[in-house]
Protein backbone atom coordinates (compact mmCIF):
# COMPACT_ATOMS: atom_id res chain seq x y z
CA UNK A 1 0.00 0.00 0.00
CA UNK A 2 1.31 3.19 -0.91
CA UNK A 3 1.53 6.07 1.68
CA UNK A 4 -1.86 7.84 2.71
CA UNK A 5 -1.60 11.73 2.20
CA UNK A 6 -1.86 13.68 5.38
CA UNK A 7 -4.12 17.35 4.50
CA UNK A 8 -3.69 19.79 7.23
CA UNK A 9 -6.30 22.68 7.61
CA UNK A 10 -3.84 24.99 5.53
CA UNK A 11 -4.09 22.99 2.54
CA UNK A 12 -8.06 22.35 3.23
CA UNK A 13 -8.18 26.16 3.35
CA UNK A 14 -6.49 26.28 0.38
CA UNK A 15 -9.05 24.84 -2.08
CA UNK A 16 -12.20 24.89 0.17
CA UNK A 17 -13.17 29.00 1.13
CA UNK A 18 -16.40 29.25 3.29
CA UNK A 19 -18.61 30.39 0.03
CA UNK A 20 -17.77 26.83 -1.13
CA UNK A 21 -18.05 25.28 2.08
CA UNK A 22 -21.83 26.83 2.38
CA UNK A 23 -22.38 24.96 -0.85
CA UNK A 24 -21.49 21.60 0.03
CA UNK A 25 -23.38 21.77 3.00
CA UNK A 26 -26.60 22.21 0.87
CA UNK A 27 -25.95 19.07 -1.02
CA UNK A 28 -25.01 17.60 1.91
CA UNK A 29 -28.12 18.12 4.11
CA UNK A 30 -30.36 17.44 1.36
CA UNK A 31 -28.94 14.56 0.97
CA UNK A 32 -29.43 13.41 4.60
CA UNK A 33 -32.77 14.44 4.68
CA UNK A 34 -33.61 12.51 1.16
CA UNK A 35 -31.98 9.62 2.85
CA UNK A 36 -29.63 9.32 0.83
CA UNK A 37 -26.25 9.52 2.77
CA UNK A 38 -25.73 6.23 5.20
CA UNK A 39 -24.83 7.94 8.93
CA UNK A 40 -24.81 4.92 11.63
CA UNK A 41 -24.79 5.90 15.44
CA UNK A 42 -21.42 6.77 16.57
CA UNK A 43 -19.66 5.01 18.40
CA UNK A 44 -18.08 6.02 21.93
CA UNK A 45 -15.16 3.46 22.71
CA UNK A 46 -14.36 3.96 26.67
CA UNK A 47 -10.43 4.31 27.59
CA UNK A 48 -8.43 4.54 30.98
CA UNK A 49 -10.25 6.84 33.38
CA UNK A 50 -13.22 9.07 31.68
CA UNK A 51 -10.77 9.26 28.73
CA UNK A 52 -12.53 8.19 25.33
CA UNK A 53 -12.07 7.94 21.46
CA UNK A 54 -15.57 8.75 19.31
CA UNK A 55 -15.71 7.27 15.63
CA UNK A 56 -18.27 8.48 13.80
CA UNK A 57 -18.66 6.42 9.90
CA UNK A 58 -20.33 7.86 7.14
CA UNK A 59 -20.92 7.00 3.46
CA UNK A 60 -22.79 9.16 0.74
CA UNK A 61 -22.75 7.02 -2.19
CA UNK A 62 -23.40 9.80 -4.84
CA UNK A 63 -19.52 11.23 -3.76
CA UNK A 64 -18.04 7.72 -4.28
CA UNK A 65 -16.49 8.06 -0.89
CA UNK A 66 -16.76 6.79 2.90
CA UNK A 67 -15.34 8.31 5.74
CA UNK A 68 -14.60 7.63 9.31
CA UNK A 69 -13.85 10.21 11.80
CA UNK A 70 -12.28 9.71 14.70
CA UNK A 71 -11.65 11.95 18.06
CA UNK A 72 -9.99 11.27 20.62
CA UNK A 73 -10.10 12.73 24.20
CA UNK A 74 -7.87 12.62 26.65
CA UNK A 75 -8.25 14.48 29.40
CA UNK A 76 -4.45 14.34 30.70
CA UNK A 77 -2.93 15.62 27.68
CA UNK A 78 -2.91 19.25 28.54
CA UNK A 79 -0.22 18.22 31.59
CA UNK A 80 1.50 16.23 29.08
CA UNK A 81 1.63 19.84 27.12
CA UNK A 82 -0.33 17.80 24.49
CA UNK A 83 -4.08 19.10 22.99
CA UNK A 84 -7.01 17.74 24.89
CA UNK A 85 -8.82 16.45 21.15
CA UNK A 86 -7.28 14.99 18.77
CA UNK A 87 -9.59 14.64 15.65
CA UNK A 88 -9.00 12.68 11.82
CA UNK A 89 -10.93 12.07 9.05
CA UNK A 90 -10.06 9.27 7.00
CA UNK A 91 -11.33 8.63 3.38
CA UNK A 92 -11.92 5.95 1.31
CA UNK A 93 -12.81 5.02 -2.00
CA UNK A 94 -16.38 3.77 -1.52
CA UNK A 95 -15.92 1.15 -5.00
CA UNK A 96 -12.48 -0.48 -3.88
CA UNK A 97 -12.17 0.33 -0.37
CA UNK A 98 -8.82 1.94 -1.12
CA UNK A 99 -7.95 4.61 1.91
CA UNK A 100 -7.51 7.90 -0.08
CA UNK A 101 -5.97 10.40 2.16
CA UNK A 102 -6.34 11.54 5.98
CA UNK A 103 -7.55 14.86 6.94
CA UNK A 104 -7.57 17.35 10.18
CA UNK A 105 -10.96 16.80 11.55
CA UNK A 106 -10.49 19.79 13.81
CA UNK A 107 -10.40 22.11 11.20
CA UNK A 108 -13.37 20.33 9.08
CA UNK A 109 -15.32 20.04 11.86
CA UNK A 110 -15.04 23.98 12.87
CA UNK A 111 -15.21 24.96 8.87
CA UNK A 112 -18.09 22.43 8.65
CA UNK A 113 -19.82 23.60 11.58
CA UNK A 114 -19.67 27.21 10.54
CA UNK A 115 -20.68 26.84 7.32
CA UNK A 116 -23.75 25.12 8.17
CA UNK A 117 -24.72 28.30 10.03
CA UNK A 118 -23.51 30.15 7.14
CA UNK A 119 -26.58 27.82 4.81
CA UNK A 120 -29.04 28.27 7.61
CA UNK A 121 -28.72 32.02 8.28
CA UNK A 122 -28.80 32.68 4.09
CA UNK A 123 -32.38 30.93 4.40
CA UNK A 124 -33.49 32.00 7.26
CA UNK A 125 -32.35 35.43 8.62
CA UNK A 126 -33.38 38.75 6.66
CA UNK A 127 -32.05 39.98 3.69
CA UNK A 128 -30.87 43.17 5.64
CA UNK A 129 -29.24 41.55 8.99
CA UNK A 130 -25.93 43.20 9.48
CA UNK A 131 -25.61 43.38 13.23
CA UNK A 132 -23.70 40.40 14.60
CA UNK A 133 -23.53 39.35 18.15
CA UNK A 134 -20.81 36.66 18.52
CA UNK A 135 -20.68 34.76 21.51
CA UNK A 136 -17.35 32.76 21.76
CA UNK A 137 -13.98 33.02 21.08
CA UNK A 138 -12.57 30.18 20.12
CA UNK A 139 -11.80 28.05 17.01
CA UNK A 140 -15.51 27.70 16.46
CA UNK A 141 -15.96 31.17 16.58
CA UNK A 142 -14.11 31.69 13.99
CA UNK A 143 -15.95 30.29 11.51
CA UNK A 144 -18.79 31.39 12.57
CA UNK A 145 -17.58 34.84 11.90
CA UNK A 146 -16.23 33.60 8.51
CA UNK A 147 -19.74 32.34 7.46
CA UNK A 148 -21.61 35.58 8.33
CA UNK A 149 -19.38 37.38 6.30
CA UNK A 150 -20.11 34.84 3.75
CA UNK A 151 -23.54 35.35 3.22
CA UNK A 152 -24.95 38.96 4.83
CA UNK A 153 -23.00 42.61 4.53
CA UNK A 154 -21.82 43.06 7.88
CA UNK A 155 -22.01 46.51 9.36
CA UNK A 156 -20.72 45.56 13.13
CA UNK A 157 -19.45 42.45 15.44
CA UNK A 158 -19.63 42.06 18.60
CA UNK A 159 -18.02 39.65 20.86
CA UNK A 160 -18.93 38.37 23.95
CA UNK A 161 -16.16 35.74 25.69
CA UNK A 162 -15.76 34.48 29.00
CA UNK A 163 -13.51 37.60 30.33
CA UNK A 164 -13.08 40.73 28.01
CA UNK A 165 -9.47 40.12 27.60
CA UNK A 166 -10.36 37.49 25.38
CA UNK A 167 -13.08 38.90 23.94
CA UNK A 168 -11.01 41.88 23.07
CA UNK A 169 -7.87 39.37 21.75
CA UNK A 170 -10.54 38.18 19.39
CA UNK A 171 -11.51 41.20 18.04
CA UNK A 172 -7.95 42.50 17.82
CA UNK A 173 -7.00 39.33 15.80
CA UNK A 174 -9.81 39.16 13.29
CA UNK A 175 -10.13 42.75 12.56
CA UNK A 176 -7.53 43.11 10.36
CA UNK A 177 -9.46 40.40 8.10
CA UNK A 178 -12.51 41.79 7.42
CA UNK A 179 -13.30 45.77 6.06
CA UNK A 180 -16.18 45.89 9.27
CA UNK A 181 -15.50 47.00 12.81
CA UNK A 182 -15.41 44.12 15.58
CA UNK A 183 -15.01 44.66 19.11
CA UNK A 184 -15.74 43.31 22.28
CA UNK A 185 -19.07 43.80 23.66
CA UNK A 186 -19.60 46.21 26.77
CA UNK A 187 -23.43 44.66 27.43
CA UNK A 188 -26.62 43.68 27.06
CA UNK A 189 -26.84 46.76 24.84
CA UNK A 190 -24.66 45.44 22.28
CA UNK A 191 -27.33 42.27 22.30
CA UNK A 192 -30.35 44.20 21.81
CA UNK A 193 -28.84 45.80 18.28
CA UNK A 194 -27.75 42.57 17.15
CA UNK A 195 -30.27 40.98 14.17
CA UNK A 196 -27.91 38.04 14.02
CA UNK A 197 -26.60 35.82 16.79
CA UNK A 198 -24.26 33.36 17.06
CA UNK A 199 -23.57 30.21 19.80
CA UNK A 200 -19.91 28.92 19.79
CA UNK A 201 -19.35 28.21 23.44
CA UNK A 202 -19.17 25.47 26.05
CA UNK A 203 -21.44 26.73 28.52
CA UNK A 204 -23.98 24.41 30.51
CA UNK A 205 -26.18 27.42 31.13
CA UNK A 206 -27.67 30.21 28.48
CA UNK A 207 -25.46 32.59 27.52
CA UNK A 208 -27.49 35.00 27.07
CA UNK A 209 -31.29 36.54 28.45
CA UNK A 210 -34.19 36.37 26.07
CA UNK A 211 -35.40 39.87 27.10
CA UNK A 212 -32.27 41.27 26.07
CA UNK A 213 -32.72 40.35 22.40
CA UNK A 214 -34.24 42.17 19.50
CA UNK A 215 -37.90 41.48 18.52
CA UNK A 216 -36.35 40.23 14.85
CA UNK A 217 -33.49 38.45 15.34
CA UNK A 218 -31.67 34.80 13.83
CA UNK A 219 -29.79 32.54 16.18
CA UNK A 220 -27.19 30.28 15.38
CA UNK A 221 -26.40 27.97 18.04
CA UNK A 222 -23.59 25.80 17.39
CA UNK A 223 -21.63 24.79 20.88
CA UNK A 224 -24.12 22.73 23.15
CA UNK A 225 -24.25 18.71 22.03
CA UNK A 226 -25.54 16.83 24.85
CA UNK A 227 -28.61 17.54 27.06
CA UNK A 228 -26.42 18.82 29.80
CA UNK A 229 -25.52 22.02 27.61
CA UNK A 230 -27.48 24.80 27.06
CA UNK A 231 -26.80 28.14 24.81
CA UNK A 232 -29.76 29.71 24.49
CA UNK A 233 -32.74 30.08 27.20
CA UNK A 234 -35.77 27.99 26.66
CA UNK A 235 -37.77 31.27 26.43
CA UNK A 236 -36.15 32.13 23.06
CA UNK A 237 -36.23 28.48 21.80
CA UNK A 238 -40.25 28.42 22.65
CA UNK A 239 -40.68 31.83 20.86
CA UNK A 240 -38.61 30.88 18.02
CA UNK A 241 -39.37 29.62 14.57
CA UNK A 242 -37.09 26.06 15.50
CA UNK A 243 -34.77 24.88 12.48
CA UNK A 244 -32.37 22.20 13.54
CA UNK A 245 -29.90 20.68 11.45
CA UNK A 246 -31.47 17.06 11.59
CA UNK A 247 -34.53 16.42 13.85
CA UNK A 248 -34.02 13.03 15.47
CA UNK A 249 -30.23 13.97 16.78
CA UNK A 250 -31.24 17.26 17.96
CA UNK A 251 -34.62 15.98 19.94
CA UNK A 252 -32.05 13.32 21.17
CA UNK A 253 -28.89 15.30 22.11
CA UNK A 254 -29.29 18.93 21.92
CA UNK A 255 -29.84 20.25 25.57
CA UNK A 256 -31.53 23.75 24.38
CA UNK A 257 -34.03 21.35 22.82
CA UNK A 258 -34.14 18.81 25.11
CA UNK A 259 -34.35 21.16 28.24
CA UNK A 260 -37.58 23.06 26.26
CA UNK A 261 -39.05 19.90 26.20
CA UNK A 262 -38.77 18.86 29.27
CA UNK A 263 -39.58 21.99 31.11
CA UNK A 264 -42.97 21.53 29.09
CA UNK A 265 -41.89 24.99 26.78
CA UNK A 266 -42.36 22.69 24.17
CA UNK A 267 -42.89 19.33 22.05
CA UNK A 268 -41.83 18.15 19.10
CA UNK A 269 -43.72 20.01 16.98
CA UNK A 270 -42.77 22.83 17.59
CA UNK A 271 -39.70 21.94 15.30
CA UNK A 272 -40.37 23.97 11.64
CA UNK A 273 -38.37 21.92 9.49
CA UNK A 274 -34.80 20.26 10.04
CA UNK A 275 -32.20 22.09 7.72
CA UNK A 276 -32.66 19.58 4.74
CA UNK A 277 -36.19 19.74 4.13
CA UNK A 278 -35.22 23.73 3.62
CA UNK A 279 -32.40 23.16 1.04
CA UNK A 280 -34.52 20.07 -0.61
CA UNK A 281 -37.48 21.76 -0.80
CA UNK A 282 -39.33 19.53 0.98
CA UNK A 283 -40.92 22.39 3.56
CA UNK A 284 -40.79 26.16 2.22
CA UNK A 285 -38.76 28.54 3.80
CA UNK A 286 -40.32 30.72 6.83
CA UNK A 287 -41.56 34.61 6.17
CA UNK A 288 -38.24 36.77 6.71
CA UNK A 289 -38.03 39.16 8.77
CA UNK A 290 -40.84 38.47 11.58
CA UNK A 291 -39.75 37.37 14.98
CA UNK A 292 -37.14 35.28 16.09
CA UNK A 293 -35.56 31.98 13.91
CA UNK A 294 -33.49 29.57 15.96
CA UNK A 295 -31.10 27.37 13.75
CA UNK A 296 -29.40 24.51 16.69
CA UNK A 297 -26.83 22.13 14.96
CA UNK A 298 -25.07 19.42 16.72
CA UNK A 299 -23.33 18.45 13.73
CA UNK A 300 -23.82 15.38 11.52
CA UNK A 301 -20.44 13.23 10.16
CA UNK A 302 -21.96 13.76 6.46
CA UNK A 303 -20.85 17.41 6.52
CA UNK A 304 -17.06 16.17 7.61
CA UNK A 305 -17.37 13.96 4.08
CA UNK A 306 -19.10 16.52 2.08
CA UNK A 307 -16.08 18.59 2.67
CA UNK A 308 -13.35 15.94 2.86
CA UNK A 309 -14.28 14.54 -0.63
CA UNK A 310 -14.28 17.79 -2.12
CA UNK A 311 -11.65 19.04 -0.69
CA UNK A 312 -9.59 15.49 -2.06
CA UNK A 313 -10.70 16.15 -5.27
CA UNK A 314 -9.86 19.53 -5.32
CA UNK A 315 -6.19 19.01 -4.24
CA UNK A 316 -6.09 15.67 -6.65
CA UNK A 317 -6.90 18.17 -9.68
CA UNK A 318 -4.02 20.83 -8.59
CA UNK A 319 -1.89 18.36 -8.24
CA UNK A 320 -2.01 16.83 -11.31
CA UNK A 321 -2.51 20.63 -12.72
CA UNK A 322 -5.66 20.14 -15.04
Amino acid sequence: MSQIPFHDANAIASVIDMPRAIELMRDAFSSLTRGDAVVPLRTNLPLEDTDCALIMPVYLPASGHYGVKTVSVNHGNPARGLPRLHAVFTLFDATTGQPLATFDAEYITALRTGAGAGLATDLLAAHDASRLALFGAGHQAITQLAAMAAVRSLQEVVVFATSPERAEAFARAQCDLYDFPIRAATGAKDLSRADLVCTATSSSTPVFNHSDLAPVVHINGVGSYHSGMAEVPVDTVAASILVPDQRSACLAEAGDITQALNQGAIDATHIYAELGELTSGARELPERGVGLTFFKSVGNAVQDLAVASAAWRALNKRGSGT
